[in-house]
């Protein structure tokens, strides 16, 4: 039996303007792309929140249980940008387990 993990991980970049304003604590869904290209983050109502930089998709992909192209998490805190430029970054938490 493998063991679960948690793990904190982060989106590179900003949701478009026209999705809905992330909170913490809200349900997200990390989908990875086909091909194993990247990671993606959605929301529970399907909209892309941001995509996972490399070096966290690498971490994540290995802790993928065999068959499965997707983790659930939460958002785990939403850090402000110094000065206000732009929304900021999102913080997810993933239980592997």
């Amino acid at each position: 039996m493998q063991q679960g993990y948690d793990v904190l991980t982060y989106l590179a970049g900003e949701p478009a303007s026209d999705v809905a304003s992330p909170r913490v604590g809200d349900p997200v869904e990390l989908r990875v792309l086909e091909g194993g290209r990247g990671i993606e983050a959605y929301s529970v109502g399907g909209q892309r929140l941001g995509r996972l930089p490399p070096s966290e998709r690498e971490v994540l992909a290995g802790l993928l249980p065999v068959g499965r192209a997707s983790l659930p998490g939460r958002i785990a805190a939403l850090v402000p940008r110094p000065r206000l430029h732009g929304a900021g970054r999102i913080h997810i938490r993933v239980s592997t387990g």
